[in-house]
């Protein structure tokens, strides 16, 4: 299997090789199709399992959603849902504060597999239209770079080949392109022997945390809704009866309690996408954690009933308890979550991140790049791991499809353009800020949790939304560096007209 574009490169366009068909990938996809630039996918999942009923939320922060909505055109209603307010409280059920946010905040929330099933629809309306492009179910082994030839072939784990002008790896923190650049990983050496290597040149940190994350519907009116509307509370001035925003919750540990819980709804506030972390000296392995099959576990795997009953029994307060949820007593909308939410709609995980946070995104050549989670990984507490993402997506995107379309510049020199001191400076303060935050949200000190308490009861609500746009600041300033220095958004907008 080859590429129909694998001719010579000068007669026509290769194609822009794209690994991963998460968030990162598809809107890489989309924004090169907007342009008319040839592209392909490369996803070791099956088919059936890139958009599995196992995805968990996450947040679009404003500039996600500029990038989607104004830059590419795509009716975000579809499947965000704007936040209208945010409820605190103790992870033991103690209500702390309710906040209605501004109506202007262009952040809010959306489901990770309904998302990507939006994208992977855009992109291709009929099965038909995925043939020869988009390649599922082997994934990539490994890829070369031939300079004088200016492009890469890829091989995938069956053995096929993929020629194209760019690699571009959008395939999360367990990335095969990143083993491959920076782990020394070679497809001629044993499973076993590759890990070590990699663990040696590119060590995963383990961030001192465990996640399970979840999603389950909530109807309206069901024992759920019910339980939910009574935790959130509607604060005075919001519109109760607005299905379109929706309000998040987060609760916060406690010294006998250390879990903190972060509830997001989705698809018109009928489902609730949940996490609950807590803090751990080691990460558990999961049996399913490395079969890659599928895309929405992200590393992780499903838990059991039995792991299920065991990691979540209410009725456990010991120190020594294994359950996750020990030393909640009275919170009887978290029993009801975690009750109507399926064991194999649970996936256990450890956060990680990388070690080396000095390590550039991009190979000598520069005709391999690494985005999203393969080249910054993150804990979520901050909320921008889907956001840099997409960031990365259109910036590197962006800026291939208008050198292709003006010549104007060596493809080599976009991906350098992209590739900038600026963003590996401001994602490694992100990550380390990241850092921070999981451990001080996970802390069950009681100073730290006392302190924790005190500012989300008191803070003024515009320090919420300015905390919100602090973290986003890396991918504004991204987006504005492709905009001032690049392509105006002007010229972005004629070249797509003109593809």
């Amino acid at each position: 299997m080859t590429s129909s574009s694998c001719t010579d490169p000068t007669e026509q366009w290769l194609p822009v090789i794209i690994v991963g068909a998460g968030p990162c990938g598809l809107v890489a996809a989309l924004c090169l199709q907007k342009y008319g630039i040839p592209f392909v996918i490369i996803e070791k999942a099956s088919r059936s399992k890139i958009c599995s009923n196992a995805g968990s939320g996450f947040e679009l922060a404003p500039t996600s959603v500029e990038i989607l909505k104004n830059r590419l055109g795509i009716d975000v209603s579809e499947i965000m849902s704007y936040y209208r307010g945010m409820g605190f409280m103790t992870i033991d059920g103690v209500k702390i504060r309710h906040t209605v946010l501004p109506t202007d905040y262009d952040g809010g929330c959306v489901n990770r597999a309904a998302m990507q099933n939006y994208l992977l629809k855009l992109l291709f309306p009929s099965s038909k239209d995925e043939e020869g492009i988009l390649f599922c179910g082997h994934g990539i082994e490994s890829y070369q770079e031939d300079e004088q030839r200016r492009n890469v072939v890829a091989t995938l784990a069956s053995g096929a080949t993929l020629s194209g002008c760019v690699l571009l790896a959008c395939d999360g923190i367990h990335s095969r392109c990143r083993a491959v650049l920076h782990g020394g990983y070679d497809s001629s050496q044993d499973w076993e022997t590759n890990v070590q290597t990699g663990n040696v040149k590119d060590p995963l940190h383990f961030c001192n945390a465990m996640v399970y994350w979840g999603k389950t519907s909530s109807p309206k009116g069901s024992d759920l809704d019910i339980a939910y509307s009574k935790i959130i509370q509607k604060a005075e001035g919001s519109n109760n009866d607005d299905d379109s925003r929706a309000w998040f919750t987060f609760a916060v540990p406690t010294t006998k309690a250390p879990a903190c819980l972060f509830v997001i709804p989705s698809h018109n506030n009928t489902m609730l996408n949940w996490d609950i972390t807590i803090r751990s000296t080691a990460s558990r392995k999961r049996s399913g954690a490395t079969d890659g099959k599928d895309l929405t576990r992200r590393g992780g795997g499903p838990l059991t009933e039995t792991e299920k009953k065991k990691l979540f029994d209410f009725a456990s307060h010991g120190k020594d308890s294994e359950s996750v949820v020990r030393g909640i007593k009275n919170n009887p909308f978290l029993k009801k979550l975690i009750e109507v939410t399926p064991a194999q709609d649970i996936t256990e995980a450890g956060l990680f991140d990388r070690q080396n946070l000095d390590l550039p995104y991009s190979s000598e050549t520069k005709l391999v790049a690494l985005l999203g989670d393969a080249a910054h990984p993150q804990t979520p507490f901050e909320g921008q791991g889907v956001n840099m993402a997409i960031a990365d997506a259109y910036v590197y995107a962006t800026n291939i499809a208008v050198t292709l379309q003006t010549k104007t510049k060596s493809l080599r020199d976009a991906i350098a353009d992209c590739d900038t001191d600026r963003r590996r400076k401001q994602a490694k303060k992100v990550i380390r800020t990241a850092r921070v935050s999981c451990d001080f949200f996970g802390s069950q000190n009681l100073v730290v949790s006392s302190l924790l308490r005190l500012y989300v009861r008191f803070a003024p609500n515009k320090e919420f939304i300015n905390q919100a746009v602090r973290a986003d600041k890396s991918n504004r300033d991204y987006l504005k560096h492709l905009d001032e220095n690049h392509c105006s958004v002007k010229e972005q907008e004629a070249l797509r007209q003109k593809a």
